[in-house]
């Protein structure tokens, strides 16, 4: 999935040396959301500088990462605790709170919807965005106790929203949630007041300035383009059906988080069936009439339990970027990283911290030992599963037979393991892909990957495969999976492993093309085959600058349209474009693009003025974005 674009084919995180410019050039070359996340990729970076291109150090860092955040959520439930024992329940003893935030944090550390967020490698940007926030929060809640103890402590908390949460956006937009988090904090536990009991009416000027100002800011900047006609043209859902959808999204992650069921937890929920209506399916308004009352619950008893109602709203402020307007996936487990902390904290208070008279009080500490316990079997379930890709797919598909991407990722393996024409796992790979391609709201892969491993051994390749994937492509806008199965089709043809039907594959092309006029990365692929394939070097460059135009501000396009005019001897073009890579050159992280192609610019005008031709490469797959 994301691994892919991100940082396998991403020539820019495979740095060779190590200094300002390559890092810069990493930092800035992903366009995962609106600030291209710069802090993760540097981390990808120099985790393959460091110790090569192997999954294995990529995940020990996320790991020691995620090992870091369990510290730093004791840290934060300690804190949180205090508080409370000194403002709601002077009558707890110290050790009893330090024990809960142990359990808290260890629970939240082994529980079992957050491997996503530890073993799928990109998500590294939610863990470490995680990371900042947490530290914030930590900063926050200590500089608060000072002020309640008469000392002085505001300026730790603008140090904790403000040069923590700029790092935490910077590793992931999520980051951007943290002043909601401290908000929470503060309402329900300090209720804005200073030391002797009066409201410190500089904490309402700190918000209006971390959190209502830059709220009003990011939506009046996002907002439109959520709104716009045709924003959700790309999914398989309006933005009605998000909303509709989204409060059973959110239940089902209280679920999952706090009774996980390994047969449900997944990396695939792209089968999550959608709301249609408040009845269609009758528990999208039973999931609103859920949400409502327990938000109703946060507030009623924000004095009398506190934490139960800061656990909750944490919970669901977690929720307002990825459960909301925007225009993202409808579920992954990887969003409740830092929301199932409250989720914990509301119920192991509960059961931790209520009065002794309460009865079966001497059974829940065994039951939260319990459920740490059933946590840690899940995700160690869970783990095995992921450490061999085979049994991965196997499961993965077996336990959701609807979804698109499970059913793919078998066929995909098994198609790995085809060592040749008369290889047993031929024909499984091919079984298990026509089944994926009719998969409701399957993409191309399937049929790329039919054609691609019958193609490469020199196998007869069905008329069907093909007339499926055009019919897919002439009636719904192209996915980033679509445009990542067309690039690998033609680069198969480019190096001369695959031999399709010129006809058939510029039919295909031509589709995708009239149906998304406006894609830069369809339009460079297109270009692509034009060169190398029907060998047409001016309808190739034609798609490049079309490219070019549709995305102004994408640098890449720009370094592939001078790669391509360098080639063709455009000599004087190519001098234009590359002073408009250097108009788009931020923060330096260009300069050694630049040099590269002023470089190449300079020899091949070289040999053309002594006499030696300049030809198009055999080989010019140009990159994407």
């Amino acid at each position: 999935m994301d691994d892919f674009p991100n940082i396998v084919r991403n020539a820019a995180v495979h740095i060779t040396r190590l200094n300002v410019h390559s890092l810069l050039a990493a930092a800035f070359s992903s366009h995962s959301g609106p600030l291209d996340r710069p802090l993760s990729m540097i981390t990808f970076a120099l985790n393959e500088y460091f110790w090569g291109p192997s999954p294995f150090s990529m995940k020990v860092t996320n790991i020691l990462i995620h090992g870091c955040n369990g510290l730093l959520v004791y840290a934060v439930g300690d804190l949180i605790l205090r508080v409370y024992r000194q403002r709601f329940a002077p009558e707890l003893s110290r050790s009893t709170t330090r024990w809960t935030a142990v359990a808290t944090a260890t629970a939240w550390m082994l529980l079992p919807i957050n491997l996503t967020a530890v073993l799928y490698i990109v998500q590294r940007m939610t863990s470490l965005s995680g990371t900042f926030v947490l530290a914030g929060i930590a900063l926050y809640l200590w500089g608060r106790l000072r002020m309640l103890a008469g000392r002085r402590g505001f300026w730790m908390l603008w140090a904790g929203i403000v040069p923590c949460g700029i790092l935490a956006v910077l590793a992931k937009e999520i980051g951007a949630l943290l002043p909601v988090y401290a908000l929470i904090i503060e309402w329900t536990l300090f209720g804005f007041q200073r030391a002797d009991g009066r409201r410190d009416r500089r904490l309402y000027a700190l918000y209006a300035l971390v959190l209502a100002l830059p709220a009003a800011l990011g939506l009046a900047w996002l907002g439109p383009q959520q709104l716009a006609h045709g924003a959700y043209a790309g999914r398989p859902f309006t933005l009605g059906e998000r909303l509709l959808t989204e409060p059973r999204v959110i239940l089902d992650y209280i679920l999952w988080s706090l009774v996980p069921n390994p047969h449900v937890l997944s990396l695939y929920h792209d089968d999550y069936p959608f709301s249609r209506s408040l009845l269609n399916p009758p528990t999208t308004l039973f999931a609103m009439v859920g949400i409502a009352l327990l938000l109703a619950t946060a507030i009623w008893q924000r004095r009398r339990r506190p934490l139960l109602s800061l656990g909750i709203l944490w919970f669901f402020g977690g929720q307002l970027l990825t459960g909301t307007i925007f225009n993202l996936e409808l579920v992954y487990e990887h969003r409740n990283y830092l929301p199932s902390l409250g989720l914990l904290l509301a119920l192991f208070s509960t059961l931790l911290l209520a009065p002794p008279r309460v009865r079966l009080s001497s059974a829940r500490p065994l039951l939260v030992v319990g459920l740490i316990a059933l946590y840690a079997g899940i995700t160690a379930m869970r783990v095995q599963q992921w450490a061999n890709p085979v049994r991965y797919a196997v499961i993965s598909a077996a336990e959701h037979p609807h979804s698109p991407r499970a059913t793919y990722g078998l066929g995909e393996i098994y198609a790995v393991l085809v060592d040749g024409p008369d290889s047993r796992f031929l024909p499984i790979a091919n079984k298990a892909l026509e089944k994926a391609a009719v998969v409701r709201n399957s993409n191309i892969l399937p049929e790329q990957g039919l054609l691609l491993i019958n193609a490469k051994e020199h196998r007869p390749v069905k008329a069907s495969w093909w007339n499926t994937m055009n019919r897919k492509l002439a009636t719904r806008p192209a996915s980033p999976q679509d445009v990542s199965a067309l690039y690998a089709l033609v680069h198969c043809e480019v190096s001369g492993t695959c031999r399709f039907d010129g006809k058939q594959m510029a039919r295909t092309l031509n589709t995708a093309v009239r149906r998304n006029p406006d894609n830069a990365n369809l339009l460079t692929i297109y270009s692509n085959f034009a060169l190398n394939v029907l060998h047409d070097a001016d309808k190739a460059r034609k798609m490049m600058v079309r490219a070019a135009q549709k995305a102004p501000t994408d640098a890449q396009y720009w370094v592939n349209l001078v790669e391509l005019d360098v080639a063709l001897g455009r000599f004087r073009d190519a001098q234009r474009e590359i002073e408009r890579v250097t108009e788009l050159d931020r923060f330096g992280n260009l300069d050694s693009t630049v040099d590269r192609l002023r470089s190449r610019l300079a020899n091949a005008r070289k040999q053309g003025s002594s006499g030696t031709s300049t030809t198009v490469p055999a080989l010019y797959n140009p990159a994407l974005h």
